[in-house]
């Protein structure tokens, strides 16, 4: 995904809706796949020698639950928000990892790949549930209890004590 350099003269507004599948932007994450194509839709607008950038970045994942392991659709949304600098000075004070980036005057383009990349990693949830009330598999026999209830007793103890259960079959 590149934004145009030289098409946006001075004072101008533009809408950039873009689309890219994750495999051209070389988004891989482990266990989460998108089928349909990464969307970001940017508005830059052009002051003096910088662009403005803020949009969305929308993407739709197919992930597996945590608790219950069954695969579900995710919406994925996250803002995007940075300046380039068309000068190639450096400003003090100022870094890429605060979302300014310097670009050389006499380029043509601005490559946001990598942007887009991290801005669809970071809203990745840490632990993937197909619903907040899922209540996942059976610890004993495996069932899923979303469909249905299982027969398991589950023996409660505190596990604190195992060290010492131990101890009673050493001894017998």
């Amino acid at each position: 995904m590149k934004i145009d350099l030289k098409r946006t003269p001075e004072d101008f507004s533009q809408k950039l809706n873009l689309k890219e599948s994750a495999e051209v932007l070389g988004l891989k994450v482990e266990d989460v796949t998108f089928e349909d194509p990464i969307q970001v839709e940017l508005s830059v607008t052009k002051s003096q020698d910088q662009l403005i950038c803020r949009g969305k970045v929308k993407a739709s994942a197919k992930m597996e639950c945590s608790r219950c392991l069954v695969k579900y659709d995710q919406k994925l949304s996250s803002d995007l928000d940075f300046v380039v600098d068309l000068t190639g000075n450096s400003a003090e004070g100022r870094s890429e990892s605060e979302g300014y980036f310097l670009v050389d005057p006499a380029s043509t383009f601005f490559e946001i790949d990598q942007l887009v990349r991290e801005a669809i990693i970071l809203c990745l949830p840490l632990k993937p549930l197909c619903s907040e009330d899922c209540k996942g598999l059976c610890p004993i026999c495996g069932t899923d209890l979303n469909k249905s209830q299982c027969g398991c007793v589950e023996e409660k103890t505190d596990p604190r004590w195992d060290q010492l259960k131990g101890l009673l079959k050493r001894k017998l």
